[in-house]
């Protein structure tokens, strides 16, 4: 059913969701939820790598990690593989 407004869609949303419970009206939430992540591009799979992902790191930070190691790279890696076995 097509409205004419932004205000008429509301309203005939808030008219139907008071004919639902508790957890239907958290599922309506979900999903508006859902299209709100969709309209900005970021899909539910995204969101959690984001989260899971942590804080970004950048080159700068990289780079200042790799200058405290002493001596070569190369030792440190090879020191390293070889305590894990």
């Amino acid at each position: 059913m097509k409205h004419e407004s932004k205000e008429d869609a509301e309203r005939a949303i808030l008219e139907r969701m008071s004919q639902l419970d508790a957890q239907q009206i958290a599922e309506v939430l979900d999903f508006i939820d859902s299209l709100a992540e969709k309209k900005r591009g970021i899909t539910p799979v995204a969101e959690l790598l984001r989260e899971a992902a942590g804080p970004r790191v950048n080159l700068h930070e990289v780079r200042a990690s790799l200058a405290t190691i002493k001596g070569q790279l190369s030792d440190v890696v090879r020191e390293q593989r070889d305590e894990r076995g």
